[in-house]
């Protein structure tokens, strides 16, 4: 009922080995290309903050006390 686990040849190792490292290689260059994306959505998210705080700043009338 168990099958014996059969060591694969070298070539064969060798081939897995290299679909091994260039599927690593692919997320290592989507992960670069997703912290990319966020970062621009971080600047963009930041330059609405700091003119939605500077229109309010400007249109709003100073409060006397």
């Amino acid at each position: 009922m168990n099958k014996e686990f059969k060591m694969p040849d070298p070539e064969t190792r060798a081939r897995y080995l290299t679909g091994l490292r260039e599927a690593c290689r692919q997320l290592d260059i989507l992960n670069l290309m997703l912290d990319d994306a966020i970062a621009i959505l971080d600047k963009h998210e930041r330059e609405q903050r700091r003119e939605r705080l500077l229109s309010k700043s400007t249109s709003t009338p100073p409060a006397d006390l």
